[in-house]
């Protein structure tokens, strides 16, 4: 027994002492400084990246370049990624958070870095230790809600940073047993500071008590407890506690159970002892008690019967306690801020102190040299003490007593005041770093109450670097000597310890943060620098003591490097102007013994977003135009584009070339031309674009000379306008005070009056973001007011004889709107044929008369502003066209926004605010706006109820308000200086106009002081103008300029007023500045084009445009004619190049100063805020229809036109009846001259035909044809109509009628059509003659069966030397049948019939088009193929390639549906491996295609990081690594790195193991296979695979590595393709891929047949082991004979395919629900079978998963009747009218394709609903087929229904 004990007790004792730390010995950072510089070290948090800065530079690295992390070792190990920072010093960065309360060691191997290192520096280790977990919990005072219920507020703080979700799990909170709700103010998701509330804490009738408890558990702390607070009974008014405070203004808190009264006298009542007078203020149930003198030591309160609570209940007994005010801690501050000490006799540094005895002032000198290097990464007043040891030095430390005695300690604030000029004799140029620091024997503070001193084992020193010295028994001045030697970290030794940081007992009280400190540097020189985008520098000097100018002073440029690039002096205003095309980064100035550094970084300059300083910007004094010659155009149009450059301020080359690129709305590039062609800097250039094109917004971009310029451009499936629809309703900005009026005009295009046609005027109200001019910076819009878009009818009717109708209608939006709302009309007017021509523009609405904006204050990130300062807040009020509203009475009401609702609610709720009375307003301040229509308010939120607010402004008496969310919060950074510091420095000042000619004098008006002056500067959008001081006059000075030519489109005035450094009685900073623009006009730069031509145009006759200048000036210019059908549905302006170059444009000077840093000026400071705006975001884009609308559009030029000459160009126009507009946009660089000229021009005949057709028909459809006749010639009487049509559609009844006329009219016919067999492009041509007239109309349309195409599969064997017949019949539509015969000697794998579903398969998302093209690469190495086809799949793999192009995205990715900007990483490898493939067989791919994939593909290779238990991604990984292997660039990093994936899945081996046969690495291929089996995956839809793809994938690999399998595998996929089972895309066209390699590496049988078909022979003799020929077949029985005149097998096989009738289509449904109704536009259900022509109606279609499984890739086809037309508003103003969930909406001329997902919901099924507006437009029968709706890859889900007959009937 005694042997089993001591065994025992041995086994601890090993366990113990193997457990205990071996001691790890880090490097003295002196030994290594020629290589180390700086390290982390000391207590970090867990989230620190670990820093290294290196002494010497490493050759090849560069900035954020990520390196291996093989040169680190840390202990414990740590995942992570190494990056540069620079080429001196790097950072790892880890993966996850640090662990806490942990010592790391880390080891630099050196050796890696520095090439031949000595051994004994090969490597240095360091330590630095993690914060030890903790936190702390305050709670504020009890409050109410109500009677019933109260809430807690509080506080966790915590040591380090943690996760909110963290936080949430430390503190909970119970009452009576039940937990109570703990809501946590989400606004940060990590941090160390978290606010909390507990709510909704009941009061029972009598007392209870809520239990507070809390556990560090959760993020590894032990701290652990709970606490009690008292929530008394309802009916027990009484007092639960009370505290002092003695932070910022002292006051007592006595908190009541319940809210009190807060109209009543609490004198008496409320008693201190020894203080007279108290003052009370009342915070729901909180008193707070103040008194006029200090609050100290212990004080007796007594509270009497009497106080009431909010219901009139009186306190029923007294109370009295004795509190005790702490004594105050002791601590400094610095009074001024600022670093430049002008007059240098009186070096001053002034602080303040409190219970401080003594400070200890340390002198840093930053030495004159090295001011530029400490320049480079700080600014001047910057305060690392890492930064300053590398450029400074301490030169003198002294220690000053403040208060020698205690007794004359008053325990407050004191100013004290350092004069360093004694202890520094002064070295001009230096900056001198002034410290003062105290330790906790130079207080006051008594440590004998009790209050815990003891230094605990948290504390950690941060000692480390004890080998050649032991520090800690240095002196500290020895230490300090050290660290500046930089032999030491520092020489200060500080103890950490959290928890008692604030307790100035222990050491860890007197930490860094306690020190306060200030750069100096003595100079009197004030500089103003100034730089333009024309490497000008102009820099003014004048004497900060009175602002006189400093006549030659030295003033030196230096770049970054610190090398001097060029010098100037000063002349007599104190002006240099330094030209210099290096970028300058610092200047020095210097006269005598005075010097000032500036530093020219763009972040330092002044910060403009207070001023008006907007405009077009210039680049490198360039300017450009991009104009096109209409304003959307059709996919498979011509783009005419033209661009032109002024380059008259920055001449270019001559012949310098412009670069033209043309992105789609995915942004990838389809354009892009190099040119120097053009003609006076004219350049052209025409853009085709192909059917497919997607639709939506294109960007073109063009580049010169290092400046870019951007034009929209839209390509959309238009129709042009055959209607000219004119509306105009008079105002601007449309009013409640009036109804709309107006007249509604519409006329044929060529003139004609749309006599008694339908039309209609919708409007969608919607509300807009609109700031007024001039008051971009305020808010107009209400947050609190809901506001839902609507759509109205404004006018539905029909026009009268002369097509005109009159609107009168009133917009009534209820009084909820936020602000001003957009109107967006939209105007159709239907033809009787039923076509219709649309009009969609945009208005403002006015629902107020009066509307009040509100502009914040800078503030701080998202919008937040700091407690306990004052915010200044502007109000504006203005009438509807932003014109001042003076006098107006405003009302601010600010709500504190409780946490409960805008934390339970996904919205803000913000309504219940402005509208509940539950919601008491937290401040309500009035406001009367001045003459101006300006008024201010301030804000200002005590710490205590930080948290977020609504701000609420409101006009009474209009009915308007305005307001925003803003979150407050207490400034934890840094001590707040002066408060209202926005506004300080700003001058505001005025010009006498806004707009000048060139020649008149600009009067400029500023209020200033006697004794400043003021720098007035010129400046535009390239640079400086002139410069010049004028001497400022009390009350207001006057300046007066004469404007200049060049100071054309405009410049802006910009005043820098200095005030003598004395002169600060006047409470205003030394500097002030402002700017303000100033616009002008030369009415030489404007030129007038003249157009001289017929007012009458006919189709298909030449006619003459001649061109000149009304006063003879020359010219270039470009000449366009467009059909106004087209030009009208975007309302398209002509081009004029004078708006655009005459813009006013945006100021381009940059402006410097030192005035901010100089001390005793002014103390505020105002961060350098950059004001940044952004382009909303590009549409997404779409597929195309067909393009059947060929535009009329001539465009000619450019044109050079000499003085005073005129150009005649001759044009014929088509066969078109309607209007053209004639366009002239014209320019002259050499002069900066530009205009342009338009003039619209009717195109028509004595006599015309019009017609109206479906955009496409189908079989056994019926059609009615509409044909409007115009004679427009009395002599035209009687007319002649006949139609003409192709084979496919037949005219029932007469072909011909006739129609008389007595006048000059318009009249209809009708004409009945039958389709009668789908057989592509038809046409149908009207004719119409009369009295020696002809006019013809002639219309191309498809004809097309929608049904899907079938197969039917006969297989024969035919013996060796042996004959066989085959019969079979068709089936099917008549010309729809095919029949494809496939002979073999292998047997047959259905090869035909699969790739015939791959090519038909109607979705072309970017898996599928992949899979249709990709097994056609082989199929010339398989079959014996006849040129024919060949040739076809040749096109076919050329169209597949240019396709998938199309899904490229900029970074190299492809998107699943084209235009998607999700990228589709399975996608993007299968399509990219097929793009490689067919390069590999001579096809081209699109330029910059393969090298963006590849960037992406090793990007995405590099990323990827092993998910354990879901390696199903892995697949991807290796396939992605295959793709770049094949492309020839492998990652074997990243192959190896997967190859050691232990749960590698079996598919993703048999890809790394091809892989790794790419690159040669056979061996390492043969290792991965042994361990791969057959045994494959089956459905995954991440990557479409199934068991038989990944099967075929493996054979692929397996063909590579020449396995044994190979054989077996391929039989069993062969197998799969010739069954009839369905196999999805990817399935398929992996399979057919990898039995097409398999077939072309091992070669087949030869084949020696002969057949007869229909009586015609053909031998087929070939090497080839398959043959594949198109079969002539007849309708019916079709006979074939062979006869095999070889002694092997020959396996025949006949696909024969063919359409099935509309109305046999076979209905099929598993797996979905799938409902379609129609409804009209008030959402009511309605009967389809016969709809009116001209009704507008909804589909709506939904789509839901009973099973409630994630359905993944749906594919939902509706094809519409051809009767039907699809409303696609999305082009135009109106915007969008489908509804789609989907992920991709594709609209085509007859269909729409919705693609989504439908994911698995938490209770019930997903559901999905689609909408899309149509137009019942043309008379006739039409076939609906069914709906159809797939999972594309997953057979399950499949549903297609059958289609029925409807009408549109009259």
């Amino acid at each position: 027994m005694k042997t089993k004990n001591l065994l025992f007790t041995f086994a601890i004792f090993l366990l113990i002492f193997s457990c205990k730390k071996e001691e790890v010995k880090t490097d003295n950072i002196y030994k290594f400084k020629e290589y180390i510089s700086y390290t982390t070290s000391g207590v970090v948090s867990k989230t620190a990246n670990i820093n290294i800065n290196l002494r010497q530079e490493v050759p090849g690295w560069e900035a954020n370049q990520e390196i291996s992390t093989e040169i680190l070792s840390i202990e414990p190990f740590v995942q992570g990624s190494l990056k540069t920072l620079n080429n001196h010093a790097l950072t790892f960065v880890p993966d996850e958070d640090l662990a806490t309360d942990t010592e790391y060691t880390v080891t630099v191997k050196l050796n890696e870095i520095y090439k031949n290192i000595d051994e004994i520096y090969k490597n240095y280790t360091f330590q630095f230790k993690t914060i030890t977990p903790n936190f702390n919990v305050q709670t504020k005072t009890l409050q109410s809600y109500s009677k019933e219920y109260q809430y807690l507020e509080g506080v966790l703080k915590s040591a380090d940073i943690i996760t909110l979700e963290n936080a949430k799990q430390l503190i909970e909170a119970t009452q009576k047993g039940i937990q109570k709700n703990v809501v946590w103010n989400e606004s940060f998701a990590k941090g160390k500071v978290f606010d909390f509330k507990i709510d909704s804490i009941q009061r029972f009738v009598e007392d209870s008590k809520l239990i507070i408890s809390w556990d560090g558990e959760t993020i590894k702390a032990d701290s652990k407890g709970e606490n009690e607070v008292l929530i008394p009974g309802k009916n027990n008014f009484k007092i639960v506690d009370i505290s002092v405070n003695n932070l910022g203004e002292q006051y007592i808190s006595i908190n009541f159970s319940d809210a009190l009264k807060k109209q009543q006298n609490f004198d008496g009542l409320v008693t201190i002892k020894n203080v007279n007078n108290p003052r009370f203020i009342v915070n729901g149930n909180e008193l707070k008690v103040f008194s006029e003198t200090k609050f100290e030591g212990n004080m007796l309160v007594s509270v009497f019967e009497g106080i009431k609570n909010s219901e009139d209940y009186k306190l029923k007994t007294a109370f009295s306690e004795t509190i005790t005010f702490e004594q105050k801690k002791p601590q400094i501050r610095a009074i001024s801020n600022g670093t430049i000490l002008p007059n240098s006799d009186d070096l001053k540094f002034n602080f303040e102190a409190i219970n401080v005895k003594e400070v200890e002032v340390r002198i840093i000198k930053i030495f004159e040299d090295n001011v530029l290097q400490f320049l480079q990464e700080n600014n001047i007043n910057s305060n690392e003490d890492y930064q300053i040891k590398k450029v400074g030095r301490s030169v003198a430390k002294k220690n000053i007593t403040l208060i020698d005695d205690e007794k004359n300690n008053t325990q407050k604030w004191k100013a004290y005041s350092v004069d360093i000029a004694e202890m520094v004799k002064t070295e001009p140029g230096a900056i001198y770093r002034i410290e003062l620091s105290f330790n906790k024997n130079q207080v006051f503070y008594d440590c004998s109450e009790g209050i815990s001193s003891a230094e605990n084992n948290d504390d950690y020193e941060d000692e480390f670097y004890e080998e050649e010295y032991n520090v800690s028994d240095l002196e500290e001045d020895e230490r300090e000597e050290l660290y500046w030697d930089n032999e030491l970290y520092s020489y200060k030794n500080y103890s950490y310890n959290w928890r008692e940081r604030e307790n100035p007992c222990n050491a860890a009280y007197y930490n860094d943060d306690k020190i306060v400190a200030q750069n100096l540097l003595a100079s009197n020189l004030g500089i103003i620098a100034k730089k333009g985008e024309n490497n000008s520098y102009f820099i003014a000097i004048t004497n900060i003591l009175n602002t006189t100018s400093i006549i030659d002073a030295t003033v030196k440029l230096y770049n970054f490097q610190q090398q001097e690039i060029a010098k100037g002096s000063t002349n007599a205003e104190g002006f240099v102007t330094i030209e210099s095309t290096k970028n300058a980064a610092f200047a020095i100035a210097s006269k005598g013994k005075n010097k000032g550094y500036i530093k020219l970084f763009d972040g330092n300059s002044l910060s403009l977003s207070k001023f008006d300083v907007s405009g077009s910007k210039t680049q490198k004094g360039l300017k450009g135009y991009i104009y096109g010659e209409r304003g959307v155009w059709r996919p498979g149009d011509s783009l005419h584009l033209t661009f032109v450059l002024n380059d008259a301020d920055n001449k270019l080359p001559k012949n310098h070339p412009v670069k033209m690129e043309i992105t789609d709305p995915s942004g990838k590039l389809m354009y892009k031309k190099v040119t120097t062609e053009n003609l006076n800097n004219f350049y052209k250039f025409p853009v085709t674009t192909s059917q497919e094109a997607k639709t939506g917004n294109y960007t073109a971009k063009v580049s010169v000379g290092g400046a870019k310029f951007y034009k929209n451009l839209k390509i959309e499936t238009v129709k042009p306008n055959r209607l000219k629809i004119k509306i105009d309703f008079g105002d601007e900005i449309l009013t409640s005070k009036k109804p709309i009026e107006g007249t509604l005009d519409v006329k044929w295009l060529f003139g004609t009056p749309a006599k008694n046609l339908k039309a209609e005027v919708k409007a969608k109200i919607s509300t807009t973001n609109y700031s007024f001019e001039g008051y971009n910076d305020y808010i107009f819009s209400d947050p609190s007011r809901t506001f839902s878009s609507e759509e109205i009818n404004i006018f539905e009717g029909k026009l009268d004889e002369n097509g005109l109708a009159k609107i009168k209608s009133k917009l009534t939006v209820g009084e909820n709107a936020p602000g001003m709302l957009n109107v967006q009309f939209l105007v159709r007017a239907f033809e009787n044929g039923g076509d219709f021509s649309i009009d969609a523009f945009t208005k403002k609405y006015a629902p107020f008369s009066s509307f009040v904006g509100l502009k914040s204050p800078e503030g701080n990130r998202y919008g937040s502003f700091f407690t306990d300062e004052n915010q200044n807040f502007s109000v504006v009020s203005v009438d509807e066209n932003g014109k001042p509203s003076p006098n107006r009475a405003l009302e601010i009401e600010v709500y504190q926004i409780n946490w409960r609702w805008w934390w339970s609610s996904s919205d803000d709720n913000l309504s219940k605010y402005s509208s509940s009375s539950y919601h008491k307003s937290y401040q309500t301040i009035k406001v009367n706006t001045n003459a101006e229509g300006k008024g201010t308010f301030k804000l200002n939120i005590p710490e205590r109820d930080n948290g977020r607010f609504l701000i609420r402004v409101l006009d009474k008496k209009s009915g308007h308000s305005t307001g925003r969310t803003a979150y407050f919060y207490r400034n934890w950074w840094r001590n707040s200086s002066s408060n209202d510091k926005d506004a300080a420095k700003m001058l505001v000042f005025s010009a006498d106009k806004e707009t000048y000619n060139v020649g008149e004098t600009a009067k400029i008006t500023f209020p200033s002081g006697s004794d400043g002056r003021a720098l007035i500067s010129i400046e535009n959008g390239t640079k400086v103008l002139d410069t010049k001081w004028i001497k400022t006059t009390k009350g207001t000075t006057t300046a007066e300029l004469v404007i200049t030519k060049e100071m054309t489109p405009n410049v802006f005035v910009n005043i820098s007023l200095l005030q003598p450094h004395k002169a600060t009685e006047n409470d205003l900073p030394i500097r002030l500045f402002g700017i303000i623009p100033i616009l002008v006009e030369d009415a030489s730069t404007k030129l007038e084009p003249q157009i001289k031509m017929p007012d009458e145009l006919k189709p298909e006759k030449e006619f003459t445009v001649k061109v000149s200048e009304k006063n003879n000036k020359p010219m270039t210019y470009t000449l366009a004619v467009v059909e106004e059908g087209l030009l009208d549905l975007t309302r398209f302006k002509t081009p004029n190049a004078y708006d655009n170059f005459y813009a006013r444009e945006a100021l381009g000077v940059k402006t410097w100063d030192i005035f901010d840093d100089v001390i005793g000026a002014y103390s505020g400071s105002v961060d350098q805020v950059f004001a940044i705006g952004g382009d909303g975001n590009l549409a997404k884009g779409k597929n195309q229809k067909a393009n059947r609308f060929k535009p009329v559009v001539k465009f000619l030029g450019p044109f050079q036109l000499e003085e005073g000459a005129e150009k005649s160009h001759k044009i014929t126009l088509p066969n078109y009846i309607g209007s053209v507009r004639t366009m002239v946009v014209a320019g002259d660089i050499t002069n900066e001259a530009f205009g342009n000229v338009e003039k619209a021009v009717a195109v028509k005949k004595p006599l015309m035909v019009l017609a109206t057709l479906p955009r496409k028909l189908s079989p056994k459809e019926k059609v009615t044809l509409p044909i409007t006749i115009f004679a427009m010639d009395e002599k035209v009487k009687n007319v002649q109509i006949e139609v003409k049509t192709s084979n496919g559609i037949a005219v029932l009844g007469n072909k011909t009628q006739s129609i008389s006329f007595e006048k000059p009219d318009e009249k209809m016919l009708y004409f009945e059509l039958d389709v009668l067999k789908a057989n592509g492009i038809n046409t149908v041509e009207i004719i119409a003659t009369g009295n020696g007239e002809k006019s013809t109309y002639k219309v191309e349309l498809d004809v097309v069966n929608p049904n899907p195409i079938t197969s039917k599969v006969i297989d024969k064997d035919i013996e060796g030397n042996k004959s066989q017949t085959i019969d079979f019949e068709t089936f099917g539509i008549e010309g729809t049948n095919t029949a494809i015969l496939e002979l073999s000697t292998i047997p047959p794998i259905n090869f035909s019939g699969r790739l015939a579903y791959l090519i038909q398969y109607p979705h072309g998302c970017v898996e599928q088009t992949t899979s249709s093209v990709f097994p056609q690469l082989f199929l010339n190495d398989i079959f014996d193929l006849s040129s024919h086809k060949k040739q076809e799949i040749h096109k076919n793999i050329e169209n597949g390639i240019a396709r998938l192009g199309n899904f490229q995205k900029a970074n190299g990715g492809l998107s699943y549906w084209m235009g998607e900007s999700y990228i589709s990483d399975w996608g993007t490898t299968y399509a990219g491996h097929f793009m490689l493939e067919a390069e590999k067989k001579g096809f081209v791919l699109p330029f910059t295609f393969k090298s963006n994939f590849i960037k992406f593909q090793k990007e995405a290779v590099r990323n990827w990081r092993p998910v354990y238990n879901e390696n199903s991604r892995d697949l991807n990984q290796a396939y992605a690594l295959y793709t770049l292997a094949l492309a020839g660039n492998p990652d074997l990093s990243a192959m190896n790195r997967l190859r050691e994936f232990k749960q590698i899945s079996n598919e993703a081996k048999w890809r790394l193991a091809a892989t790794y046969v790419l690159v040669g690495q056979k061996e390492a291929a043969d290792e991965i296979i042994q361990k791969a089996d057959l045994n494959f995956a089956g459905y995954n839809y991440y990557n479409y695979g199934s068991e038989t793809r990944n099967r075929a994938m493996a054979l692929e690999a397996m063909l590579l590595t020449n396995d044994k399998n190979t054989k077996g595998v391929a039989k069993t996929i062969a197998k799969e393709l010739s069954g009839n089972s369905w196999m999805s895309t990817q399935t398929t066209a992996f399979s057919l891929l990898s039995i097409g390699k398999m077939v072309v590496k091992n070669g087949g049988k030869s084949m020696n047949l002969s057949y007869t078909n229909n009586g015609e022979s053909e031998v087929i003799k070939t090497a080839s082991s398959m043959v594949q020929r198109t079969l002539e077949i007849k309708k019916g029985t079709n006979k074939i004979t062979f006869k095999n005149n070889d002694n092997n097998i020959v396996f025949v096989r006949i696909v024969n395919s063919g359409k099935l009738p509309l109305g046999d289509e076979i209905a099929e449904s598993r797996g979905l629900n799938v409902s379609l109704n129609y409804k009209d536009l008030s959402g009511s259900k309605i009967d389809i079978k016969s709809l009116k022509q001209g009704q507008d109606f909804v589909a709506e279609i939904t789509v839901s998963n009973p099973k409630n499984v994630a359905v993944k890739d749906i594919a939902l086809t509706q094809i519409f009747p051809s009767g039907w037309e699809i409303v696609n508003t999305r082009f135009t103003d109106f915007g969008t009218t489908a509804k789609s969930e989907a992920r991709y909406t594709d609209i085509r001329d007859d269909r729409v394709n919705f693609y989504f997902d439908l994911d698995r919901k938490r209770n019930t099924a997903e559901t999905k609903t689609f909408t899309v507006l149509l137009n019942a437009a043309y008379l006739g029968t039409y076939y609906l087929p069914g709906i159809q709706v797939e999972a594309m890859y997953d057979n399950d889900y499949l549903v297609r229904t059958k289609g029925a007959w409807i009408e549109v009937v009259k």
